[in-house]
Formats: structure tokens, C-alpha cells, sequence
């Protein structure tokens, strides 16, 4: 009988708890994955039950619990909080693997990096190329040509057209939709509901129908500042 893969969700919110019910969605469809609980920041949650998952403690439990046989997932919706976190646990040598639940078909054609979450009702049709650690939340539609790179977040009913491209930590409201051929720099955030008609810079926040810049930050942005 071939050993379970043991897996660790990072962040025991509501994301968090959104990705253990992808993992549980793939063990009832073939069961793959030993899920051991979360690791979160929060020290007041370590050694407690969330929806049946044991908060087993912080970063440092990396330290003192390695496994060849163990992954983790980044169940931490900000694509900034995110990224630092993978950073720090990479450096600790921490494996990440996606997680796609059993009703989203992949296609030959579309490339899913590491580390990123599909859910349930999202669509595929052909050559999408998804990043690492990008998160994509339930019934979005992604078309021929489309690129999203790694940390963007992707929340519910979110429609990509053909060959759009958004670049890395992009964050998108519930329901935007993006014209054809459009990019969206990186780290702009795009509020809930636009319709992207033109190009929006980088270090933006972006809102409307159609979808204009209300505030610019500097491109020196420290991305990475705690």
C-alpha cells in the first residue's frame, strides 16, 4: 500500500480553511494526502481543533518536524503576507506543492506552477500559464493565452479574456472581469466588480466600470517590509 503524502496548510483563517476543504474534495475523489493541520502565526491557536484540523504551532515548527515525505500550501490570502511567507519557509527548505480540486478539469495546454490553489467551478480552456502560489477562488473562467503570475489573488467569478495577463502579486475583488489582450502591472489591486478596459499600471489600486486608477503608490514600494 503506497504512504500518504503529508501536507501542511500555512494560515489557519478563512482561506486557510478553504484550502483544507480543496484537500478533503481530492481524498474523497482518490485518496492522496495525509493532512497533519496548520501552522499560524497566531501562538493562541497552536494545539487547537479548526474544522477538525490540529493547529500544530508557528514557522519554527519547520525547524524541528522535517519529512522528505512532507508539503506544504500557503492558505494566506495577501499576496505581500504571502509571498514573504514562502520566502522564509523556502529558505528552511520547506516543499510546496498546488492543490487543484477533483471538479476543475486541467488541459494538456495550461501550466500551474507550484504552490497554488485551484477551486471548485473554475474554468480552463487552452495555453493559460498560472505562477506559483496564486490563488484562485471558486467559478472564475480563464481563456486561451492567459498569463497570471506567481502570488496573484484570484477571488470568485472572475473573467479573464483572451491573453490577458496580470503580473506578479496582482489582487483582484470578487467579480472583475478583464478585456482581451490587457495587462495589469504588478501589485495593483483591482477593486471588486470592474471591468478592465485599459492597461493599469503597477502599484496601483484600480476601480469602476470601466476601471480607472484612484491612487498610485511609489514603484519603490517595499514589497517585502514587515
Amino acid at each position: 500500500m503506497n504512504q500518504l503524502a503529508k501536507i501542511v496548510i500555512v494560515g489557519a483563517g478563512g482561506l486557510g480553511r478553504e484550502v483544507l476543504a480543496v484537500l478533503r474534495a481530492c481524498n474523497a475523489a482518490s485518496k492522496q494526502w495525509e493532512i497533519l493541520g496548520f501552522l499560524d502565526a497566531d501562538q493562541k491557536l497552536t494545539g487547537k481543533q479548526i474544522n477538525g484540523a490540529l493547529v500544530l504551532g508557528q514557522d519554527s515548527w519547520c525547524e524541528t518536524n522535517r519529512d522528505e515525505s512532507l508539503w506544504f500550501v500557503c492558505g494566506v490570502g495577501n499576496p505581500r503576507i504571502r509571498s514573504r511567507i514562502v520566502e522564509k519557509l523556502t529558505a528552511m527548505n520547506c516543499r510546496f506543492v498546488s492543490v487543484v480540486d477533483p471538479d476543475v478539469r486541467i488541459p494538456e495546454s495550461v501550466h500551474i506552477g507550484i504552490g497554488s490553489v485551484i477551486m471548485a467551478g473554475t474554468h480552463f480552456t487552452t495555453d493559460a500559464k498560472i505562477g506559483s502560489h496564486v490563488i484562485i477562488y471558486p467559478n472564475c473562467s480563464i481563456t486561451h493565452d492567459v498569463c497570471i503570475a506567481d502570488f496573484c489573488m484570484i477571488p470568485p467569478g472572475c473573467n479573464f479574456s483572451g491573453a490577458s495577463i496580470l503580473e506578479t502579486g496582482v489582487e483582484l475583488g470578487t467579480g472583475v472581469s478583464i478585456l482581451p489582450g490587457l495587462r495589469i502591472g504588478a501589485w495593483a489591486v483591482v477593486g471588486a466588480g470592474s471591468v478592465v478596459t485599459e492597461n493599469i499600471p503597477a502599484y496601483c489600486t484600480a476601480v469602476g466600470v470601466p476601471c480607472r486608477v484612484i491612487k498610485q503608490r511609489p514603484s519603490v514600494e517595499t514589497i517585502h517590509a514587515r
